[in-house]
């Protein structure tokens, strides 16, 4: 079961995703986080967070507004190796659609997704997904137990 969450920029993706990943029995991969001029990333099983991405601090490559941390992918790859029952990975942007990071070998079995919006029809090109949520300001309290039960009804 491949899940998606998208949604408009800041509306509360992440904010919904780790409301699921807190009531979700094995999840591992890939969350990020927003800090003032960039993102971290934290692998959900170790808790350990490592700057991905920054508009200011020239850490690594450029791609767009933002310079990449090389270090942070082989982070990101290692986090995504680790078992689990449900892969998670926040979000397909486009450091992946640019082939700079492939996520897209390891979507397999099931997986929860956050994907931008503005880049879906690109993205569903490459991954078929079961369900797509969308996250929105009136719906983002409640929608977290609608997307939960996709990965815990299935096994009841």
């Amino acid at each position: 079961m491949i899940v998606g969450i998208t949604g408009e920029r800041g509306v509360g993706k992440t904010t919904v995703l780790k409301k699921v990943i807190t009531r979700l029995d094995g999840a591992y991969g890939v969350i990020s986080e927003r800090f003032d001029g960039g993102f971290y990333v934290e692998d959900l099983k170790t808790g350990e967070k490592v700057v991905l991405a920054s508009e200011r601090e020239p850490i690594g490559f450029k791609l767009r507004k933002f310079y990449f941390n090389p270090e942070a992918l082989a982070f990101m790859e290692r986090a995504l190796q680790r078992e689990g029952k449900v892969l998670v990975y926040d979000e397909i942007g486009y450091l992946e659609l640019l082939g700079y990071f492939d996520v897209f070998k390891y979507l397999q079995g099931d997986c929860l997704l956050i994907l931008r919006k503005d880049l879906l029809g690109e993205i569903t090109k490459r991954v078929k997904l079961d369900v797509l949520f969308e996250v929105t300001i009136g719906n983002r309290d409640r929608v977290w137990e609608e997307i939960l039960s996709y990965f815990t009804d299935q096994r009841e």
